[in-house]
């Protein structure tokens, strides 16, 4: 029976990811993903001071913290309109 060797599985197939291969799958630093397996945000698996990363985790990680474009347009309309009420506010102020 023939093994694969974990360098001639594709990253669309990995089933397992080191610190530095999920940093660079997500754009991040490794110091980032550090920081967020120690907050408790990152599920892993950890064998001694080595961690690993599934998958399947990590599309579900990604799932739960992808937000839609309607939500990014009402936080930039709130801006719009907390400037407003600033700007009118000094302008009631100066009056």
């Amino acid at each position: 029976m023939k093994t694969r060797n974990s360098e001639d599985r594709t990253e669309d197939q990995r089933e397992f990811f080191t610190v530095s291969q999920l940093a660079d799958l997500l754009q991040l630093t490794e110091m980032t993903i550090y920081r967020m397996v120690n907050r408790g945000d990152l599920p892993h698996y950890e064998f001694g001071r080595v961690k690993r990363f599934s998958r399947s985790d990590i599309d579900d990680f990604l799932k739960n913290h992808r937000h839609s474009p309607i939500q990014g347009t009402r936080l930039v309309s709130k801006i719009k309109r907390k400037r407003k009420l600033v700007v009118n506010s000094a302008r009631s102020a100066s009056q």
